[in-house]
């Protein structure tokens, strides 16, 4: 979705328009349930670490802060393709979403992030539980769908391809920005 973007009067729209948080202008990039164990049984596609460990290169080449979020008792089981930095947090959950059970927005609002970058496994379970949280307390996100998988292939293409089902309301397209990295401007790809 562009920012731009904004429901019509028939209620037909593309997406819904992004405001953001007041006064906060920050990035960050945010790697969920990126456990060797999830992502290798519960993920359609078998690239998808390779994926989210450039998106990830990307992420710290441009300087953005990087938060990892997996399930409690995962958090020295990331995935060795985008283990994190020394200095990087990772945060254990009991939830869905990365912000119910966590300091995320804490943390995020400290350091005046108001816009998230998504990469996770599952795209139907913590991508979209994560994603609705963040939009609906003000942040701006952008879901990196090629660093995103699901067990379910057909629930990913619902989730992150407008095409799938171009009139309903379930796509994280209609709330959020989904594109692959190289599209994304805050990676150093092309503007989104």
């Amino acid at each position: 979705m562009r920012d731009d973007q904004s429901l019509t009067a028939d209620g037909k729209g593309r997406g819904m328009t992004q405001s953001g948080r007041d006064g906060t202008t920050g990035t960050a990039f945010l790697v969920l349930d990126y456990a060797a164990y999830i992502v290798e049984n519960f993920s359609h596609d078998a690239d998808v670490a390779a994926r989210a460990a450039a998106a990830l290169t990307a992420a710290r080449k441009a300087g953005l802060p990087v938060i990892y979020v997996v399930p409690d008792g995962m958090q020295d089981q990331v995935h060795p393709l985008v283990a994190p930095a020394p200095d990087e947090p990772v945060l254990g959950k009991k939830s869905l979403s990365a912000f119910a059970t966590t300091n995320l927005d804490e943390m995020l609002r400290q350091t005046g992030i108001g816009h998230v970058i998504i990469a996770g496994v599952a795209t139907s379970g913590t991508v979209l539980s994560t994603t609705r949280w963040a939009v609906d307390t003000g942040y701006r996100v952008t879901v990196c769908a090629d660093a995103c998988a699901d067990p379910d292939p057909g629930a990913h293409a619902a989730l992150v391809d407008d095409s799938v089902f171009p009139e309903s309301w379930l796509g994280l397209w209609r709330i959020a920005r989904v594109l692959p990295a190289a599209q994304i401007s805050e990676l150093g790809g092309a503007a989104g």
